[in-house]
């Protein structure tokens, strides 16, 4: 066997088109989705591209437009301080973690840290875009698409802080506004039959 070649049976993909895949966006997805699991949300945040966690932070600022702790704030301001890098020193910071975590962590119910990888093979979509697909098992095997699969698709964006988390749960951008937009995208949340 050639260095040109995977040694899975079915898998058309070479050794460096894997290990640059698996040491690049897919790696830093499943360490993301790993600090989901164990309740490492510094780390979950700081991982974002800047642009989806102002859309989470507005999300969050959105659905509790009317709570008077939130009102007293301009919602721009508020969701700025909350997305930059001293936002733990806010008032709201321990709300908006705990309801974005809570939020994620519903994504990945009954997920588990051991059993986490990655199952596609690299899918560029734009220039500093990945999609990454996550799912439970770690054997190397080819997926039957008949079979059902629970799959967790993250979009993945390449940086100067290297590869962050430009989106969870499907492979389009969030649009940041009052609402946020996050469009459903092609790649499917959860594969269940």
């Amino acid at each position: 066997m050639g260095d040109d070649e995977y040694p899975v049976p079915g898998v058309d993909q070479t050794r460096a088109e894997v290990e640059a895949h698996e040491d690049g966006p897919a790696d830093y997805g499943m360490a993301w989705v790993e600090c989901i699991l164990t309740d490492d949300f510094l780390t979950v945040w700081a991982m974002l591209d800047d642009q989806f966690r102002l859309a989470l932070a507005q999300h969050w600022i959105y659905a509790n437009r009317n709570d008077r702790d939130i009102t007293r704030f301009a919602r721009d301001r508020l969701a700025h301080d909350l997305t930059n890098p001293q936002c733990l020193q806010h008032e709201l910071w321990p709300r908006l973690h705990a309801a974005v975590l809570t939020e994620l962590q519903r994504d990945l119910a009954g997920w588990d840290v051991d059993q986490l990888g990655f199952m596609s093979r690299p899918r560029p979509v734009s220039p500093g875009y990945e999609v990454v697909v996550l799912g439970q098992g770690i054997e190397v095997r080819v997926i039957d698409h008949a079979e059902p699969v629970v799959a967790y698709p993250l979009l993945m964006r390449l940086t100067e802080r290297g590869w962050l988390v430009a989106r969870a749960g499907a492979d389009t951008m969030p649009v940041p506004g009052w609402p946020p937009a996050f469009p459903p995208g092609q790649a499917l949340i959860r594969i269940q039959t």
